[in-house]
């Protein structure tokens, strides 16, 4: 009998273990925007690399913003959007700690996207377009992409 008990214990046990719903991929979360940067200085679209690069993004939440990289010999970046009602982010670029810096409005419409039980909801983002409101040390943005789904394409090329 008490065998019984153990058999039917370790089975429920078994069974009750869950499924792949349990674990949320990272291709599964809200995507980050993608940026890649060119010399301002020709006009060839040969891409470089920033010797500092300083990154604070505006999330809404006070009015500081959270530095998100501070990177040196950098190609390339990662930027994560607002994923509040907000129908814009604000980025701002330094390539020094103290220098001047530029604002990058990146406007959109968002899309909910129901992916499981454990992940819940991402937000992909449609209709983007760049604003450069304040142009120093970036001096032009072009775009490349003007959705933002997954984190393989590049969306845009900042010109320092």
């Amino acid at each position: 009998m008490k065998n019984l008990i153990l058999f039917f214990g370790f089975l429920l046990l078994l069974t009750s273990c869950g499924g792949d719903d349990d674990i949320c991929l990272s291709a599964d979360s809200t995507p980050r925007l993608k940026l890649k940067f060119k010399s301002s200085a020709n006009t060839s679209n040969q891409l470089v690399r920033i010797d500092t690069l300083y990154v604070d993004v505006d999330y809404g939440k006070t009015d500081l913003t959270n530095i998100i990289t501070a990177q040196a010999n950098v190609d390339s970046i990662f930027v994560p959007m607002r994923v509040d009602a907000s129908p814009y982010t604000d980025i701002y670029f330094r390539t020094r700690k103290e220098g001047p810096r530029s604002k990058l409005r990146i406007n959109y419409t968002t899309k909910a996207i129901y992916v499981s039980p454990a992940c819940g909801y991402k937000i992909n983002y449609e209709n983007l377009n760049a604003e450069l409101l304040e142009s120093n040390p970036v001096q032009n943005v072009e775009s490349n992409h003007t959705s933002l789904t997954d984190e393989t394409r590049i969306n845009y090329y900042l010109r320092f």
